[in-house]
């Protein structure tokens, strides 16, 4: 494998946007069956973004800021950067219509040094810990079951779960996303769930277990609220890690039936929805229990509020649907990744390239593809106290987007150097990427200082971030090793995908 420099000044300065480009076709993804509709476009964020995250970290949140006000006005927070979020990739996706999301917006931004873009991406799903859901999936289950068990053992499951997920989606595509969209409908049905129960405890149809008066929590929403900077990063950390999933589509674009007029209507549609229940299972969550009972119930969160109120058969019930939910969020994530990780292969800039840029009979990504996704996952869970995996991956995860979405946006401006407006199908306001970019850098600073020196874990509070950034330095120092030092501008480097005008043609594949 090497990376190398493009044969010509000209072919530097033309824009990858002008259709008169050789090759514009494959590079804006024009030739991969488009098969997914408006329903599955939506449901795609919306399974994504509705899993493990909303069903358990709120209690953290709680115990993080101390009041039920701090907690919610950080979910409102969490919304609308969201929104900004998705408006600023609907500008690129609109005007670059491909599969591979962040990947295509990179190398379109960051030309040079060849490849070092596309490369620390890689490396950033690499490291993103693509399968840290199964986490919850393991706890719910057994709960479910009524059954105990050593770390040792939830850890074992929790790994077993990742593998049940790269079996299902390496089978059949179609069947993959039949489940995915099932599982989209129940998560549903368990927020509906939850709003529903606070609302009939609301009028006195149900009689509350939680708090006598029910406006406790609301009466003096920031008493006890922490003073502590850090408290509230964190915080951010999870909430942008519940709703991450809001670029999910533009992952697969390529794959979208009419991509920019569907990517617009399912984007609003999918996270927007999840926004608003996510806000309103929020609030039924203080509804239900106070923010005591919140803090002791963990990973286990709705199972057991629920059954508070219902009874043990329903927390059982209960868990089944979580850890069933939370399995579909995997699959998500599975699914549209694991073809941003066929793309790179394709472009030769991950180890084992060869391999990962293959495809199995049925056309899915190879079970390879899955190993580079949840192997970090795997490894992590086995090597990091069990009762803190959860939170620090979402930590080191979440620091690792915030230097994606960071590059994304300073890339939005770099692009609209380059692109007339008029050739823009959609721009955002420059306000808005403006006010996006400032939480990004808000993000990157403020891990680094705890005035307590002490996390949200029993790890050291700095050493998430750090992870994070070791993470894109092994993806900075492969790519100085794997550069090709020998090739000149006269010699241009031909890709996998140079060589394939489909997506499932590569040989061997």
């Amino acid at each position: 494998m090497a990376l190398s420099r493009r044969a010509s000044d000209s072919s530097i300065r033309e824009s990858p946007f002008s259709s008169s480009r050789p090759g514009y076709n494959i590079i804006m993804g024009t030739n991969a069956p488009r098969h997914l509709g408006l329903v599955s476009t939506a449901l795609l964020p919306a399974n994504r973004m509705i899993g493990a995250a909303i069903f358990s970290v709120p209690s953290s949140i709680i115990v993080s800021v101390g009041s039920a006000g701090a907690a919610l006005s950080l979910w409102v927070l969490g919304l609308t950067l969201s929104l900004c979020g998705f408006y600023i990739w609907l500008e690129l996706g609109c005007l670059m219509p491909s599969s591979g999301g962040e990947k295509v917006y990179l190398e379109a931004a960051y030309p040079r040094p060849y490849r070092l873009a596309s490369t620390l991406f890689a490396f950033y799903i690499l490291f993103a810990f693509g399968g840290l859901a199964s986490i919850v999936v393991a706890d719910n289950f057994l709960l479910a079951v009524d059954c105990t068990a050593s770390d040792l053992q939830k850890r074992a499951l929790a790994i077993a779960v990742l593998f049940v997920v790269a079996a299902i989606l390496s089978v059949s595509q179609k069947w993959g996303l039949r489940i995915m969209n099932l599982l989209a409908l129940v998560k549903m049905a368990i927020l509906l769930l939850i709003i529903c129960t606070a609302f009939a405890i609301t009028v006195g149809v149900i009689p509350s277990k939680g708090p006598t008066d029910r406006g406790t929590n609301f009466r003096q929403p920031f008493a006890g609220s922490s003073s502590n900077l850090y408290d509230y990063t964190v915080s951010l950390f999870k909430v942008l890690g519940s709703f991450q999933g809001w670029n999910n589509s533009s992952l697969i674009l390529g794959e979208v039936s009419n991509p920019q007029r569907t990517l617009k209507m399912a984007g609003v549609f999918g996270v927007g929805s999840v926004g608003v229940l996510y806000l309103l299972v929020n609030v039924s969550y203080l509804i239900i229990a106070t923010p005591d009972d919140m803090r002791q119930t963990g990973l286990q969160l709705v199972a057991r509020i629920l059954g508070s109120v219902f009874g043990s058969a329903t927390t059982r019930v209960t868990g089944a649907m979580v850890a069933l939910s939370s399995l579909g969020s995997i699959m998500s994530v599975a699914f549209t990744v694991c073809r941003v990780i066929r793309e790179l292969a394709m472009d030769e800039v991950i180890p084992a390239s060869s391999m990962l840029s293959k495809t199995t009979r049925s056309g899915n990504p190879t079970p390879a593809t899955f190993v580079y996704l949840f192997g970090t996952s795997a490894a992590a869970m086995a090597l990091i106290p069990f009762g803190d995996a959860y939170d620090f991956l979402i930590d080191a995860s979440q620091y690792q987007a915030a230097m994606i979405n960071f590059a994304v946006v300073v890339g939005l401006f770099i692009i609209r150097k380059s692109v007339p407006a008029a050739e823009y199908p959609f721009r955002v306001w420059t306000s808005i990427a403006y006010v996006f970019l400032a939480v990004q850098v808000y993000l990157l600073v403020s891990p680094f200082w705890s005035p307590q020196g002490q996390g949200d874990t029993s790890l050291p509070y700095w050493l998430a971030p750090i992870v994070a950034i070791a993470g894109f330095g092994c993806g900075a120092f492969y790519w100085w090793w794997a550069r090709d030092k020998t090739v000149t501008r006269d010699r241009p480097f031909r890709t996998l995908r140079d060589r394939t005008q489909a997506y499932g043609s590569v040989p061997g594949g």
